[in-house]
């Protein structure tokens, strides 16, 4: 008996083409017969999967936030506060071949999305969750006292993701400059702003110990 296709498995090989093609010959370059021979596939036949350049464009970006969601939550197990805030970040800028890959896909359908309603609502989805993410972070580790009590949650929410977004363009533009390093001390500065230190974090829990002893 003939092999019986997997649609969506192909689809998934053709945005993994692409890809790879925008990762190196960049966007303007893309078109569907390259799509196809990066496949492994006749020209023609990407019409069974896809009705056009636009439509797999479409899905390619889909799919960027969908592996690095799946990478970020195999990688973050049951880490919570702080912990879970690292490794999410680390997940995300461009420190590692694979993640550097992902941001050179994204910052190439980025001018795009700003044309495209559905590239700008993927966008716009994607980062949003991603924001909802890193306050949950930060709200487990200003309960568990990790952070200062009185830190502006929301608005470092703000700054990590701005910091993450540069970090990818710049990654990809100056490499030389802003290395995964120097990346990483950004990062590790604007945490270590609102971060409370051991011996306070000590100080606050003695002192939450006496409260309750003497209620």
């Amino acid at each position: 008996m003939p092999r019986l296709v997997d649609h969506d498995e192909r689809r998934h090989a053709i945005a993994a083409a692409v890809w790879r093609v925008i990762a190196t010959r960049g966007i303007d370059a893309l078109n569907m017969r390259d799509i196809a021979t990066e496949a492994g596939y006749a020209n023609g036949s990407l019409s069974h999967y896809f009705s056009g350049k636009d439509e797999i464009l479409r899905f390619a970006f889909d799919h960027v936030y969908d592996a690095t969601n799946r990478r970020i939550a195999a990688a973050l197990g049951e880490a919570t506060g702080l912990a879970a805030l690292r490794i999410f970040c680390r997940e995300v800028v461009p420190i590692t071949e694979e993640t550097l890959l992902e941001a050179r896909i994204a910052t190439s359908l980025w001018q795009r999305a700003m044309y495209d309603e559905y590239l700008m609502a993927v966008n716009e989805r994607a980062l949003g969750d991603w924001r909802v993410r890193l306050i949950e972070f930060l709200d487990q580790a200003r309960d568990s006292g990790e952070v200062l009590r009185d830190a502006d949650i929301a608005l470092v929410a703000d700054q990590l993701m701005t910091l993450m977004m540069g970090a990818q363009i710049v990654g990809v533009l100056t490499p030389r400059t802003i290395t995964a390093e120097r990346q990483w001390a950004m990062l590790e500065a604007l945490v270590g702003s609102i971060r409370r230190s051991a011996q306070a974090r000590t100080s606050v829990g003695q002192a939450d110990i006496a409260r309750s002893i003497d209620r």
